[in-house]
């Protein structure tokens, strides 16, 4: 399955008075632009040039730009300069923008709801932690006591953020360690306590 590529469309058509070389025939040679634009999953991407052929419409001779005459290329440059590039070949920005700010949206909305959190702690609330670069792991809370938030740590860790979910069925250490509240909002700042699940 092809999700990525280079298509391409034609967006300008147009007579000229160059011979055909083939034939002869006066009147006959069109000239055809097509835009080329990069797509990911057939969603135009960004434009990436444009190429053209030219056709005998008498004799059906087809030529690539390459192929043509110096004449025929000329003809070609003068009409792809008047071939604009066509605006949906960059519609996937918009896409991408709006992507883009759904992630910061929901990164500053579940930053705010952790940050809300943090003093309002309980046990068996699940704390989803960095805990060194491409290193990510849960902890679980066993007990609050006044701005001591008491828990233990999974004994297995991931390298990805995605597979913090998995490490809810693996088995937490028994050794009990702590944090106070202020310590628990300082990792938040630094991106170092992630998210916390309460079922």
């Amino acid at each position: 399955m092809v999700i990525y590529g280079i298509q391409s469309k034609a967006v300008k058509t147009e007579y000229i008075a160059d011979p055909c070389p083939n034939c002869n025939t006066l009147n006959s040679m069109q000239m055809h632009i097509f835009q080329k634009w990069a797509h990911i999953f057939w969603i135009p991407f960004f434009p990436v040039g444009k190429t053209g052929v030219s056709e005998c419409v008498h004799c059906r001779q087809v030529l690539a730009l390459k192929d043509m005459t110096p004449s025929l290329k000329l003809s070609y440059g003068n009409v792809k300069s008047g071939a604009s590039t066509p605006i949906w070949t960059f519609s996937a920005i918009p896409v991408i923008a709006v992507i883009i700010a759904f992630v910061v949206i929901h990164g500053k909305q579940n930053a705010e709801r952790v940050t809300k959190m943090i003093p309002a702690l309980q046990k068996n609330d699940i704390l989803h932690m960095k805990i060194a670069e491409n290193a990510y792991s849960l902890s679980k809370v066993t007990r609050v006591h006044g701005d001591s938030v008491f828990f233990v740590n999974n004994k297995m860790q991931t390298d990805g953020i995605n597979g913090l979910d998995d490490l809810k069925r693996e088995e937490y250490d028994t050794e009990e360690r702590f944090l106070t509240v202020a310590e628990l909002k300082d990792l938040n700042k630094k991106d170092l306590l992630l998210d916390i699940d309460r079922d």
